[in-house]
């Protein structure tokens, strides 16, 4: 009796703060807000200011397994009513921004014409609070410019033509000015932060050694030669990075390729865009009269002649040769040359317009194939000039060219 007694003693002394005495009407004790409610729902993923993102109205595929045929073949349509598909439940409440109701769909696309989307074009808010598919990205569209032909033209603007200037430092033209910048090579933006370029333009004269990032400059969306001619489509880039191709030969400009990296980011235009690049696979090896075009600036230009100022950017279309007939001419020249597996040889295309000399331009070569996805023709980087006959330049001379496609792999893991 003793032991019960001391027992509801303590549970009275442990729960009297629920009791309240009161002698007035009693009051109602309300919480505030709504009453919390939890809800399945996906946190939006997070995409690039190329992407365009549209939330579609919510709706849930209709689908049939086997049982829907098995149901329709064996039981009357009176009878499939009792057995009705079931709808899913509409979500309820409000969510903070940046969420999605479950089954939500979103849809990706690519807010500039001239990139095209990688990744899924729509995800889905699945029940375990992931999305369906995967993260869109929109990367640059290559090897498209305006239709042409290999007839007389002085219009085109080449968009992945990129210009390479040195500063004049040290340079003993009394003509130049100290810090003055002069245009050495042309290179081909194959992405957004990359240049693909011969490495002699930019090492020192006969040796492997690097120039200084800040000796260089790229210039893109150039269309006129001369330096003064007001362009609004330019761009100035400056240099983060230069990468020689490890087995580059300076005496026989062997592997003659280099990358320069972007410290600024091309910004994609219609007058600023990347080539594709080929691989092997891509060359039909039966074709004999492989159209190759050329373009670039003259490098050597006079300044005091009265066309300068409307020179533009040259082209011309050449066609391979052998390489123990490139290597003969040059010997009955006086020249020794040896062709090594990462070089072709090519001289002018005898019917087709040209206003370029290769070799002095330090051009870029390119050439059309049909793209993957579709019949649509592409440009692809055939090649860099790379060497050429220093006194004149004739239809019938041949230029040697460092290939592009055996260095595709380099190239394309210093892309990243």
């Amino acid at each position: 009796m003793q032991k019960s007694a001391q027992s509801l003693l303590s549970f009275v002394t442990t729960h009297m703060f629920l009791v309240v005495m009161s002698r007035g009407p009693a009051k109602t004790m309300e919480w505030s807000g709504k009453q919390p409610i939890c809800i399945k729902a996906c946190r939006e993923p997070k995409i690039s200011d190329l992407v365009r993102q549209k939330v579609l109205p919510m709706q849930v595929q209709s689908r049939e397994t086997p049982l829907h045929q098995l149901y329709s073949s064996a039981f009357s349509k009176q009878k499939l009513e009792i057995y009705p598909t079931k709808k899913p439940a509409l979500p309820f409440g409000d969510l903070p921004p940046g969420y999605q109701h479950l089954h939500t769909q979103l849809q990706y696309d690519c807010i500039s014409p001239f990139y095209r989307r990688l990744g899924s074009s729509r995800r889905t808010c699945l029940k375990t609070g992931k999305w369906s598919g995967r993260a869109p990205s929109c990367v640059p569209i290559c090897g498209k410019t305006e239709n042409i032909t290999l007839q007389k033209t002085s219009s085109i603007r080449w968009p992945w033509q990129a210009a390479i200037y040195r500063k004049a430092n040290g340079v003993k033209d009394i003509s130049l000015r100290k810090g003055a910048w002069i245009l050495i090579c042309s290179g081909a933006l194959v992405n957004e932060r990359t240049v693909v370029v011969a490495a002699h333009c930019v090492t020192d004269l006969g040796k492997s050694t690097v120039l200084k990032t800040a000796e260089l400059k790229v210039v893109l969306g150039k269309f006129y030669r001369d330096d003064d001619r007001n362009e609004k489509t330019i761009q100035n880039l400056r240099i983060s990075a230069i990468l020689v191709y490890p087995n580059y030969d300076p005496i026989l400009l062997d592997s003659d390729m280099a990358i320069v990296k972007l410290l600024d980011k091309a910004k994609i235009s219609s007058h600023v865009q990347p080539i594709c690049l080929a691989s092997a696979h891509d060359l039909d090896p039966s074709t004999e009269d492989l159209k190759i075009v050329i373009t670039g600036w003259k490098i050597l230009a006079d300044i005091k002649d009265p066309s300068y100022k409307n020179d533009t950017i040259r082209m011309g279309a050449v066609q391979m040769v052998d390489s123990l007939l490139c290597e003969q001419q040059y010997e009955d020249n006086g020249i020794q040359v040896i062709i090594t597996d990462s070089m072709f040889c090519a001289r002018q295309h005898p019917t087709a317009f040209s206003n370029i000399c290769p070799a002095e331009t330090g051009g870029i070569a390119a050439i059309t194939l049909p793209g993957k996805a579709s019949p649509e023709l592409k440009w692809h980087l055939m090649g860099l000039v790379s060497w050429g006959y220093d006194k004149t330049c004739s239809l019938e001379l041949y230029t040697g060219y460092t290939k592009a496609i055996p260095f595709k792999d380099w190239i394309e893991k210093n892309m990243k």
